[in-house]
């Protein structure tokens, strides 16, 4: 599985360099947990923006794109507080994946 996630906004407001995980080159045991977090999120269920209002000050907004070992591939855009508690759980995550 490879995940790509961009954030933008905050402080600055500017766009960060996208973080790029692929999870066969994980340890199993946090591979199986980033995974474990795409299922739960339901991620490939979601709709292409979650957007409930324009994000604020100080607010981040996050692009994430994956593509699974079965060929689906699905991008979805979303503020922090349009945001399921799975799905912030999951581009936190990948984020300290990245800072490791």
């Amino acid at each position: 599985m490879r995940l790509t996630l961009t954030r933008s906004g905050g402080f600055l407001g500017s766009a960060l360099p996208p973080v790029v995980v692929d999870t066969t080159s994980l340890a199993r045991k946090q591979q199986q947990h980033v995974e474990g977090l795409v299922h739960v999120a339901d991620f490939f269920a979601l709709p292409p923006t979650l957007m409930v209002s324009q994000p604020g000050p100080d607010r981040f907004q996050y692009d994430l794109e994956i593509h699974d070992s079965h060929g689906r591939a699905h991008r979805v855009t979303f503020g922090e507080e349009s945001a399921s508690p799975a799905l912030l759980d999951l581009a936190r995550t990948i984020r300290e994946i990245r800072a490791a």
